[in-house]
């Protein structure tokens, strides 16, 4: 019997030893519950303390029902732009299309090769006609098309100063077959605008206009990846 008490107290002690019992979870929770019913941006920090930020679902997800990375279909990704861009950036295309294909693929969405893309691309002359054409000469489920509009990343007028601007629409398409040919519905389309920095330029005293051109592409292709993939609110642009 003395053995036996002795068991118990010392379970008791553990238990109250524990930093983080039941009694402490509910206390927190509580906590919790009453910061966010009133409106209290605390109640926000201690969520993410507790549970971490959560994921917000990506726009393509929320119109047409579809998760590319869980459900693993695969991805054909183009970008265009017009002919005035491309006379000032030839590569932007291309480099678009890798970091966008970088991002998808990062987030676990199976998106086709870039070289045969743009091998594609340069054996027809750099441009497509019809979306069915992509569907009908590439194995996709679906394909994405971005097409930029405008670009810059120089400030008007002002040859030592850099801010990024761009405008255009991303689209989406579902390959299906129809009578034996391979036809492409538009499921998915939105405008896409950037402006990067916001408040004021960069002077190119203090980062290159190589840099900065890298770095906003980076930011351009991640702004239009999260069309297509989850991410956490706590994620900056």
């Amino acid at each position: 019997m003395p053995r036996m008490a002795e068991n118990m107290r010392n379970s008791t002690q553990r238990r109250n030893s524990n930093p983080f019992s039941l009694h402490t979870l509910a206390a927190a929770l509580l906590m919790l519950a009453c910061l966010i019913t009133s409106g209290c941006s605390l109640g926000v920090m201690a969520g993410k303390m507790l549970f971490g930020d959560p994921l917000i679902t990506c726009e393509f997800t929320k119109r047409t029902k579809i998760d590319l990375s869980k459900e693993k279909k695969k991805v054909l990704v183009v970008c265009s732009t017009p002919e005035s861009i491309r006379s000032d950036y030839p590569s932007l295309n291309y480099d678009l299309l890798e970091q966008i294909t970088y991002g998808l693929r990062r987030h676990e969405i199976e998106v086709m090769d870039t070289g045969e893309v743009a091998t594609w691309l340069d054996d027809n002359g750099g441009v497509w006609n019809d979306v069915d054409e992509l569907a009908e000469n590439f194995d996709a489920d679906y394909i994405i098309h971005v097409d930029i509009d405008e670009f810059d990343y120089r400030e008007p007028n002002s040859p030592n100063l850099l801010r990024g601007k761009a405008f255009g629409t991303v689209s989406a398409y579902q390959v299906k077959e129809l009578d034996g040919l391979k036809r492409a519905r538009e499921v998915f389309v939105s405008e896409y605008t950037s402006e990067y920095p916001n408040h004021m330029p960069v002077s190119i005293e203090s980062e290159s206009p190589t840099v900065f051109r890298k770095k906003y592409l980076d930011r351009i292709a991640d702004q239009i990846g999260r069309f297509f993939y989850n991410y956490k609110t706590g994620a900056e642009i």
